[in-house]
């Protein structure tokens, strides 16, 4: 498990949130996240990439043990913007990214 001993406990530690953690995502009732810290799912400006992998991994390690998974990544997914938050439903904002744009060919193959 990676020290996250420099991450902040909750989003009212983050002196001036980015832009992308401006959404008004709370994490479910009943998700698995309610417990965990709020920078494991979110991260920090600036964060090294191995340091952001490793926790995005881990972020997603509680995901897939959570009871609303599939509402919550339907939830992440229907958002206009994925990059709104960061791990969400079990995918971080360039894997929901992924899946828009999957779809969006789907469904423009589907028009002709």
């Amino acid at each position: 498990m990676p020290d996250r001993s420099d991450l902040p406990s909750s989003a009212s530690d983050i002196a001036e949130p980015p832009a992308a953690r401006a959404s008004t995502w709370i994490p479910p009732a009943a998700g698995a996240c309610r417990v965990e810290d709020l920078a494991l799912f979110l991260g920090l400006p600036g964060e090294p990439a191995v340091a952001r992998i490793a926790r995005e991994e881990e972020a997603k390690r509680v995901c897939a043990r959570c009871a609303v998974l599939v509402e919550c990544r339907a939830a992440a997914l229907a958002e206009a913007d994925p990059e709104t938050t960061g791990v969400r439903g079990g995918l971080t904002p360039e894997e929901r990214r992924a899946v828009a744009g999957r779809r969006r060919r789907r469904g423009g193959l589907r028009a002709k």
